[in-house]
């Protein structure tokens, strides 16, 4: 049984309340409502805000029929046990959506990257599975023009994992021709050994060193390691001052340029793949002797903006990811990455 508080205002009806923080967040954008899962409280049924009388077509087959009305006549509260395979589905699209964006590869926590091709894959299955409620009447379409064939893993020492992702293939070739979209299936190269110039070697001579949190919000999704802590370093390096940056990168990242915050000074950041980091250093001013009490802060240059940084709940959501590879209803691409 799923309760929810129901609000009414001028533009929306409200059913529960939307998950506190983005990174805890499942999200379908349905037509005329969003539905939200929160990750770390996971009930079946969604939360809920509705904005266009569309959401009338469709919302019976996520809450059932007479909760369904209740929240569109005049109920302060509702209540369901609803099941039906368009919630299924509604809720594991929200997961591989939350995937997508948020899921917190990490060396130090053990919880390796996703497979991007085989999460884009299964993603555009589960759209598809979920046509008529989605708001995007392309969505299918899109979804199947981003995926490269080329991209699915080969996972030839699991037979059985083998034979799913070579049968979600031949689905997706059959939808892709029911929609009229031509599939790539192009062969792709990673070349792990070159790297870009990095820098931020440690100085000669180190007086203050520290390290804080990694704000998953301020760079996008695989870059940094969801459990790692971006490091500083002040010294002195052949009699000037300098001040070095290093955050340990995400399983898989690419050589995305990032900046290391300190106080006012701006570090950027290159990816080293022999050290496994994005690092790089940077003059000191004069007075930065007198500022060492700040906070190191990684971002991505035209993504994020650092601001107040509220306390996340990091530990859950990496627990929440380790557990998801084990898990009974793990998706194909969660047990891929297993």
């Amino acid at each position: 049984m799923t309760g929810f508080a129901v609000e009414r205002t001028a533009t929306a009806i409200r059913v529960g309340a939307r998950p506190p923080r983005p990174e805890r967040t499942a999200l379908v954008e349905a037509r005329g409502a969003l539905l939200f899962w929160d990750v770390l409280d996971r009930h079946a049924h969604p939360a809920a805000e509705i904005f266009d009388a569309r959401a009338a077509d469709w919302l019976w087959e996520v809450y059932g029929p007479d909760t369904a009305a209740a929240i569109l006549g005049d109920a302060e509260s509702v209540a369901t046990e609803w099941e039906s395979p368009v919630l299924d589905a509604a809720r594991d699209l929200a997961h591989l959506h939350w995937a997508g964006a948020w899921w917190p590869g990490s060396h130090a926590a053990a919880v390796p990257a996703l497979p991007g091709g085989l999460l884009r894959a299964e993603t555009a299955w589960r759209t598809a599975a979920l046509d008529h409620l989605l708001d995007d009447e392309d969505a299918v379409e899109r979804a199947l023009a981003g995926l490269d064939l080329g991209d699915l893993p080969v996972l030839g020492t699991d037979p059985a994992l083998a034979e799913s992702v070579a049968t979600l293939q031949e689905r997706l070739t059959d939808l892709a021709e029911t929609f009229g979209v031509e599939l790539h299936a192009n062969v792709r190269t990673r070349p792990e050994d070159w790297a870009l110039a990095a820098g931020g070697e440690a100085p000669d001579l180190a007086v203050a060193s520290g390290s804080d949190p990694i704000d998953w919000a301020l760079v996008p999704h695989g870059l940094l390691d969801a459990a790692g802590e971006a490091t500083w370093q002040f010294g002195q390096r052949s009699g000037a001052w300098v001040i070095t940056v290093t955050a340990p990168a995400a399983p898989g990242a690419e050589p995305v340029p990032l900046i290391g915050l300190f106080d006012t000074v701006e570090i950027p950041l290159h990816l080293d793949r022999g050290a496994g980091a994005f690092t790089g250093e940077a003059p000191a001013p004069p007075d930065f002797a007198m500022r060492l009490r700040g906070q190191v802060r990684v971002y991505a240059p035209r993504f994020a903006v650092p601001g107040d940084s509220p306390d996340e709940d990091r530990e859950a959501i990496i627990a929440f990811a380790r557990d998801r590879l084990s898990a009974p209803d793990a998706t194909l691409t969660e047990r891929a990455a297993a």
